[in-house]
């Protein structure tokens, strides 16, 4: 991943739930989990389902760059 800016909680929601999927270990997964459902409880339930798309958008993007 190239230098992210975090401007908004929404971002940084979004960045959570990346990383979470991309953790190299378990551990690291779950952690990110942790701060994603931190941040979701600051946010209203269509912020949190707009981030879920992005972040699911965002990875199948970079997936397919990487192929």
């Amino acid at each position: 991943m190239n230098s992210i800016e975090i401007n908004s909680p929404t971002d940084a929601l979004t960045l959570a739930l990346m990383l979470s999927v991309t953790a190299e270990t378990e551990e690291l997964a779950q952690e990110c989990l942790g701060h994603a459902q931190t941040i979701a409880a600051t946010l209203t339930p269509k912020e949190v389902d707009i981030c879920t798309k992005a972040a699911e958008v965002a990875l199948q993007l970079q997936e397919e760059a990487t192929q």
